[in-house]
């Protein structure tokens, strides 16, 4: 239990770097309009950090894709899909095989409250006002996401920005 508390505790301070990491590659990478988060000292080095978790891992993966062009089918940060870009994270990151479909995921993997995102999980959205999944991003915190926009590559976007907030319709957790 101790141990648990432990790793907890070194995952939440290894979190807090996390804006600043997104902020500044949105900053170098993307037009898009963003609030940086201010810097803090007692934020940690991702690269010296003494644990490795799969929350680092896929923080990694995702500095890999942010910024890359989008391309239908692909799955590389040299151009990717949305979950071209899920899948590939996972798989790299913690060696999870996902497929290659947004609407697959969310019809097979474990439900979540959006109330209950955390770091890594899955958030899927409809343009075609059905259940069917047609895009999908990689909850970071705080209401932001990364995801592959088709017109715009790999950004951060904010759940509470349109379409996102009107398209929403379920997230979903990677076991």
């Amino acid at each position: 239990m101790q141990a648990k508390m432990v790793i907890l505790n070194k995952m939440r301070k290894i979190l807090k770097i996390f804006p600043i990491l997104v902020s500044g590659l949105v900053l170098s990478h993307c037009s898009s309009i963003f609030v940086p988060v201010p810097y803090q000292e007692e934020y940690l080095d991702l690269d010296k950090a003494e644990i490795v978790s799969l929350d680092d891992n896929i923080k990694r993966e995702i500095k890999k894709f942010y910024g890359a062009p989008y391309k239908w089918g692909g799955s590389s940060p040299k151009g990717t899909d949305c979950s071209g870009m899920i899948m590939a994270i996972y798989k790299n990151a913690a060696n999870i095989n996902l497929p290659h479909n947004a609407d697959m995921m969310f019809k097979t993997m474990q439900k979540i409250n959006s109330r209950d995102l955390f770091f890594g999980d899955l958030i899927f959205f409809s343009s075609v006002r059905t259940n069917k999944a047609t895009h999908m991003g990689m909850y970071i915190k705080d209401g932001y996401f990364v995801h592959a926009s088709s017109s715009r590559g790999v950004i951060l976007s904010k759940l509470n920005d349109k379409p996102y907030k009107k398209q929403f319709i379920g997230a979903r957790r990677v076991k």
